[in-house]
């Protein structure tokens, strides 16, 4: 359970990507009123999580989902640019992930 949570905390970080810079560029209040909604439900999940994960594991891999899901959201988003390189670090950056929860 303790992963799920897990992986619930990195989604409410990427989902709180995108409103922050929908916020940004439209000046309305209810994106950054989603935004932050998005980052509480984050941090909770978060901590949920840190009951049985390894803080250090935790940390790693909830912004380890956020780098690569925002990553992710604005390249399919906002149309940013993607080379084979960037999509090289995105793999390590999930190999590293998945190597952290293989030895937690």
């Amino acid at each position: 359970m303790a992963w799920i949570w897990l992986l619930l905390a990195g989604a409410g970080e990427v989902i709180s990507v995108p409103l922050l810079k929908e916020w940004q560029g439209r000046r309305r209040p209810g994106w950054a009123a989603a935004a932050i909604a998005a980052l509480a439900l984050s941090f909770y999940a978060l901590s949920q999580s840190l009951s049985y994960i390894p803080i250090g594991t935790a940390y790693a891999v909830w912004t380890g989902i956020g780098s690569v899901g925002a990553i992710s959201s604005g390249i399919l988003l906002y149309g940013e640019s993607v080379n084979p390189l960037k999509l090289a670090c995105m793999v390590l950056i999930v190999v590293g992930m998945v190597g952290l929860k293989l030895t937690s």
